[in-house]
């Protein structure tokens, strides 16, 4: 399964890292341009591989990634519940991903005391665009970051073809094992 996370410094790189091992401390590191991360997890007595780009937030970055969204499964638009202005580079996002499937995640749920983007105003745009998947998580708590990967495994699962062994020469199937 190919994933891409977009989104604009709001911690994408800490949730693939609590992703990958839940139980270790975070370690926060900026993203220089494209980073791949590879793991692998077990979701209904099923083994999926991910791969997923971690894409900079840097704007300089944004021409590249069009073809990392377009080979994706599932593009994941990220933004820090705690910036307005990371909010309004997430409704770039999903105007841009629009032909794609993609999820909104919200990050940094554990800074409640901090949050400038209210619920009210993700779920009326959400109401706008008719989108449907959407999860708030805190990487550095782990709050909603299993659950959050399993919909988003599960929703990847369920919009894949079923294929035989030798629809895997094409490299930019998604796979299930």
């Amino acid at each position: 399964m190919r994933l891409c996370l977009v989104g604009d410094r709001c911690g994408k790189t800490s949730l693939l890292q609590r992703w990958m091992h839940p139980h270790r401390p975070i370690e926060p590191e900026s993203t220089v341009a494209i980073d791949l991360k590879s793991f692998s997890i077990s979701i209904d007595k099923r083994r999926v591989i991910i791969r997923a780009w971690d894409c900079s937030g840097s704007n300089a970055y944004d021409s590249l990634l069009d073809k990392y969204i377009f080979n994706s499964s599932l593009t994941l638009i990220c933004f820090d519940l705690t910036r307005m202005d990371s909010w309004i580079k997430a409704q770039y996002w999903i105007k841009r991903c629009q032909e794609k499937p993609f999820c909104l995640i919200g990050t940094k749920l554990d800074r409640e005391s901090e949050r400038e983007v209210k619920e009210y105003t993700i779920k009326q745009h959400l109401k706008e665009v008719g989108f449907v998947l959407y999860h708030e998580v805190s990487a550095y708590t782990g709050e909603n970051c299993t659950d959050c990967l399993q919909m988003i495994v599960r929703e990847s699962i369920r919009n894949v073809d079923v294929f035989t062994v030798n629809d895997f020469q094409d490299k930019s199937t998604c796979f299930v094992m």
